[in-house]
This record gives C-alpha cells, sequence and structure tokens, in this order.
C-alpha cells in the first residue's frame, strides 16, 4: 500500500478501481498558413466546447455549461490569437507558438489574488491543449472507462466532466489544480468526491487495483490494506450520514454557545450569487468583484455595478459583504496602470492601486454605497498591510459618498472593513480595529504568505495547511483584537469549510464562517453541536504540526 496527500476539493470518500487517463503527447504538422491554421482549428475547437456545453445542459449541469460557454469564448478571445501570432513572427513553430502563448495567458490569471479567478488559467491550459490536438487530428476523447472508476489524471478538463457519466465515476484524482479550480466545481455539483494536487498520483495508480480517496482531508491510498480499506469505508458512511442531517439546517440559524454564528457564502460570478440565494445561505461573506473588469477593454460602469450590488443586497436579510476589486499580479486589466515589477505578485496590486487608479476606485464606492439603500451592504477592503493602507482608502471611500451628495443621488450608511490576508495586518489588527468596522480573515492568501509557499504548486501542498498552528496564532490574534474593539470578525478562506478549522474557529470566538454555497449546511450543522473550548484552542495554537492541530481540534 503506498498512501500520497493532495487537497481535498470535494467531500466524500470513494473506493474502487482506478481509471488512468493517459496524457500522449501530439505531434503539430507544419503548415503553409499557421495563422489561419490556428484560426479555423480555434473555431472548430469553440464549436466542439459549445456542443458539449449543449449536452451538459441537457444533463441538467448548469455548472459545466457556463465554463464550457466561458471557455469557448476564451477560444475566440483575441487576447490567445493575438498571442500565438506574435510567437509565430518571432519565429516559433504553430506547436510552439501555441504552447508559449497558452502559458502567458495562463500566468496572466494565475496571478489574481482572487482563488476564482487564478483558478481560471487552467481554463486556458486546456483550451491551448485542445487547438494543438485539433490541429494534430487527434481525439478530444480522454475518458472512456466501461466500469465505474476513480478517474485518475494529470489534468481533467472541463469537457471531460461535460460529457462523462456520472454513474460511472466514483471520484475525481489529478495531479494539478486546485479546490477552486473547475474540477472541484463541477464535482461538488454532481457529488462525486474528489482530490486534486496530487503530486505522482497517475503513476502510483497505474500499479493499483484499487484506489481510496478522502475528498475532505486530500489522502489517498493505493491498494489499501484490510484496517486502511475499512477506515475509508467507515468514512464513507459517515460523510453520507453527515450530509442526509446537514439537509435540516436549510435556511435555518445556528447559534454556538448562546450567540448567533452566521454561516454565509462565496461568490466570484453571477453564477454563484445564484446558487447562495437557492442555498439560503446567512448572506454573503466574500463578494468577489474580479469578474467584473477582467476581459474587457474598460472597467465597468457605475451603473453595471450598482444593479448587481442591489440585486444581491435584495436577496439576504443578513449582510452582504462586497470585497473591492483586487486587480494586480501581472496587468490582468489593460486599462489599470500596473507598473512592470520584478514580482508583481508582492507589488502594487489590490489596494495599492486605488490613490492611482482613483476613479475606478471611488465608481465602485459609489454604487456600494447606493445599492446599501436596497440592504445591509457591507465594504470590504483586500490587500492592507498597515494602518495607513486604511487610513488612505477610508479617505477615498468618504470622498466617493460626499460627490454622490452633490450629485443627488442616494445612498446609505454602509459598514467599512478589512480582509486580514497579510501577515503583518493579523499582527497589528489590535491598531487596525481601532478605525474599521470588520474584519474578515482570508485564509487562503494569509497561510501562502505565512508559510512562504505558493497555494497553486502541487509540490507544496504540505505547506498550505491553514491549521498550521503558525497560522492559527494569526488568526486568534485577530479574532482577540476584534472582541476587544466589539466588531464582527469572519472567516472568508477556504478553511471557514474545514470542519475541524470550524471548531477552532468558534473557540477562538469568530462570529462568521464564509463557504462555498454547497457546504452551508454543512458547516452549520457542524457547528451548531459545539461548545467553546478554551483549553483546546490553546494547546491547538501550541501545536507542532497542523496534523496535531486537527487531533487537538477533533475534541468535543
Amino acid at each position: 500500500m503506498s498512501i500520497i496527500k493532495g487537497a481535498g476539493a470535494s467531500p466524500g470518500v470513494a473506493i474502487g478501481p482506478a481509471f488512468v487517463v493517459y496524457e500522449a503527447e501530439v505531434e503539430v504538422p507544419i503548415f503553409d498558413d499557421p495563422v489561419g491554421a490556428f484560426s479555423e482549428s480555434a473555431a472548430a475547437v469553440a464549436e466542439g466546447l459549445r456542443a458539449s456545453s449543449k449536452i451538459a445542459s441537457e444533463a441538467g449541469r448548469k455548472e459545466a455549461e457556463n465554463i464550457l460557454n466561458a471557455q469557448a469564448m476564451m477560444a475566440e478571445d483575441t487576447m490567445l490569437s493575438e498571442a500565438v501570432t506574435a510567437h509565430l513572427e518571432s519565429g516559433a513553430r504553430l506547436g510552439e507558438a501555441v504552447n508559449k502563448a497558452g502559458k502567458e495567458v495562463a500566468d496572466m490569471l494565475a496571478g489574481l489574488d482572487d482563488p476564482y479567478l487564478a483558478a481560471r488559467s487552467a481554463d486556458v491550459g486546456e483550451i491551448a491543449e485542445r487547438i494543438r490536438r485539433q490541429l494534430a487530428g487527434a481525439s478530444q476523447v480522454r475518458i472512456a472507462n466501461t466500469v465505474p472508476s476513480i478517474i485518475v489524471a494529470n489534468m481533467i478538463t472541463a469537457a471531460d466532466t461535460a460529457v462523462m457519466n456520472p454513474d460511472s465515476i466514483l471520484g475525481l484524482l489529478t495531479e494539478t489544480g486546485g479546490p477552486t479550480g473547475h474540477v472541484a466545481v463541477i464535482a461538488r455539483s454532481l457529488g462525486i468526491p474528489a482530490v486534486v494536487g496530487a503530486v505522482e498520483a497517475t503513476s502510483a495508480a497505474r500499479l493499483a487495483k484499487t484506489v481510496a480517496l478522502d475528498g475532505t482531508t486530500g489522502e489517498v491510498a493505493f491498494d489499501p490494506g484490510e484496517a486502511e480499506h475499512d477506515d475509508f469505508v467507515m468514512r464513507r458512511v459517515a460523510h453520507r450520514e453527515m450530509m442526509k442531517a446537514a439537509s435540516a439546517f436549510r435556511g435555518k440559524h445556528v447559534e454556538v454557545d448562546g450567540h448567533r454564528v452566521r454561516v454565509a457564502a462565496n461568490v466570484g460570478t453571477p453564477d454563484d450569487l445564484t446558487a447562495a440565494i437557492e442555498a439560503r445561505s446567512d448572506g454573503i461573506g466574500l463578494f468577489r468583484t474580479e469578474f467584473l473588469y477582467l476581459g474587457r477593454s474598460k472597467p465597468p460602469t457605475q451603473e453595471e455595478q450598482f444593479e448587481l450590488y442591489k440585486k444581491a443586497a435584495k436577496a439576504f436579510d443578513d449582510p452582504v459583504v462586497i470585497r473591492t476589486f483586487d486587480i494586480g499580479g501581472d496587468k490582468p486589466a489593460t486599462y489599470i496602470g500596473v507598473p512592470d515589477e520584478e514580482n508583481p505578485f508582492l507589488g502594487t496590486r489590490g489596494v495599492r492601486l486605488y490613490e492611482q487608479e482613483r476613479d475606478i476606485f471611488k465608481d465602485q464606492a459609489k454604487a456600494i454605497a447606493r445599492a446599501a439603500v436596497a440592504g445591509d451592504i457591507w465594504m470590504m477592503i483586500p490587500m492592507i498591510a498597515t494602518v495607513d493602507d486604511f487610513l488612505g482608502v477610508r479617505a477615498l471611500v468618504d470622498e466617493a459618498t460626499r460627490e454622490l451628495d452633490d450629485s443627488g443621488l442616494a445612498w446609505s450608511e454602509f459598514k467599512v472593513g478589512v480582509m486580514i490576508e497579510v501577515p503583518s495586518a493579523a499582527l497589528v489588527a489590535a491598531r487596525l480595529a481601532e478605525h474599521v468596522d470588520f474584519f474578515s480573515i482570508g485564509t487562503n492568501d494569509l497561510t501562502q504568505y505565512t508559510m512562504a509557499a505558493d497555494r497553486t504548486a502541487g509540490s507544496l501542498a504540505e505547506y498550505a495547511d491553514p491549521l498550521h498552528p503558525g497560522v492559527l496564532q494569526l488568526c486568534n490574534l485577530t479574532a482577540k483584537a476584534a472582541r476587544d474593539a466589539d466588531i464582527s470578525v469572519a472567516v472568508c478562506g477556504e478553511a471557514a469549510s474545514d470542519l475541524a478549522a470550524a471548531t477552532l474557529f468558534m473557540d477562538m470566538g469568530i462570529d462568521k464562517l464564509s463557504v462555498s454555497s454547497p457546504r452551508v449546511d454543512v458547516v452549520k450543522a457542524h457547528v451548531v453541536g459545539l461548545k467553546t473550548d478554551d483549553r483546546r484552542l490553546a494547546d491547538a495554537l501550541a501545536a507542532a504540526s497542523p496534523a496535531d492541530a486537527r487531533e487537538i481540534a477533533a475534541r468535543r
């Protein structure tokens, strides 16, 4: 037996034979007219993706349908074709040009702070590979298992998931990808357990008769022994019982030690907003707005934003927390002047751009202020590292509302808080709390910045656990500062969905967890039975490793 660790992407436990997807390299021939050949192949790929989208739609797979339609548009986007043409003009052959262009566009998206949008970089890689296969005349069908299996691959594409039969898929296991990628999104929507970022999974699966995976913990066992097999079976039973019990909490309020704890939804697209409404979540704990700014030649108008924010505000009685745009990393928005820096991902981005892009930021602030008339809207500022960062942006917000007064447009008061994702912000949380209305801890970036490990790198998955005691201590500092200042403190990163982490967050006194819509009821069902325990928290903060912290969190 061998065991590897990836990232849990879709909860559940799967046990069964592996179907390994072989990644055969294709050879792109030489064309007399490479630009024309690329254009024709890209159009054919787009047509094929739309056909797959129709199949997904007819099967009721809305998530897959939307992803495939978006990929079809990306296949025809001039950004990709112009990059291919540039490499051809530099002397590259067509196959090489497609590879390089795909990587450039993918790297641009991967540099975004928003995990949902960064995960879209994988879509570009899929599209480039499909165009290469089209140029080479190779088949696009990669998954053709004849018996129920766990699909194991370096990468599983959205098109793969759209045409596969869920009844024949026990689980999904990939070497690449993250918990916010399309495989995770579609797997969760279909209720299929999935683990991503499991390095060397395909080589291990080729030698195994049986694979067992846990989509919550990310653990994968190949040819498990009798004891290990029984353990995975017990996990599967427990997960099914948990899901059944969780459904009773749909739309209900929950309390911990007599205090209301909200379980809100994370939103990164209009479809996510629809899902949050259907899940009857306790409002929106993180409304990522970057999708409004990308893939266009100019920023969204104030009116465009106002209508969307107003829709969200009207849909919930609980607060809707809108994060202001977090653009930067590698010039993802051409109309925003991100400087050319040696390390752009730690450079001028997020709040550091607001003074420079005053009009763009103030338009967003005005849209939020106007939408606050329709409901309880809060504004959250990303990438805050210092007290001065917040004071500067607070002044811009005040300037924006004064301009609304001057123009006679109606607006309402709203809370302004910060996302705690930079370690320095957690360390000075007590000073920040003197000026802000609330905190929300972004554990995705807080973890990667604290551990100095890129969260998208599968080989560094062991460093990406938010239950590392160092990360937990920063969360606890933030929570204590919020309690002392009597302001709300939430967790909106992926750790909020981790039930072990949720236990410790309740011990810290955190009053809101924001998770993906399918996890709202599960998290409610978990926290409602908790009793906070200062000793449990102290032991977890003093633990030597994330594994030890998880064991401690299991104490009830």
